[in-house]
């Protein structure tokens, strides 16, 4: 198995904006294991629109790498760090991988015949 690439999380409640985008995102989960990728795997981060918060069953997935700007960095204390480290330590023993964005997205409109 590969060796997997530690991650600084940003805190809960950060807001960010994502590569090719303008909506501000804000981040409500960290380290998300997934089953709806074959093979299951994880993303960084899940997040919902701002200020619209998490409407029904709405969440947007993306890692680390598809963030472009940090707009607002939220609280982090000694806890914090902690949780982060002990994702990391989850993740590096784990047999799940990251989910690749760009190619679940791609896919995803493949499914849904759509081309971009």
């Amino acid at each position: 198995m590969k060796e997997k690439e530690r991650i600084d999380y940003l805190p809960l409640g950060s807001i960010v904006i994502l590569r090719g985008g303008v909506q501000k995102i804000v981040i409500n989960a960290r380290g998300l294991v997934t089953a709806t990728t074959t093979p299951a795997g994880y993303f960084d981060y899940g997040g919902s629109l701002y200020p619209q918060g998490i409407i029904g069953d709405q969440i947007l997935y993306f890692n680390h790498k598809d963030i472009a700007k940090v707009v607002f960095t939220g609280y982090t204390d000694d806890d914090d760090k902690m949780m982060v480290d002990n994702i990391n330590e989850w993740y590096e023993n784990s047999e799940f991988e990251r989910i690749d964005t760009e190619e679940w997205n791609r896919q995803r409109r493949q499914e849904r015949g759509e081309h971009k």
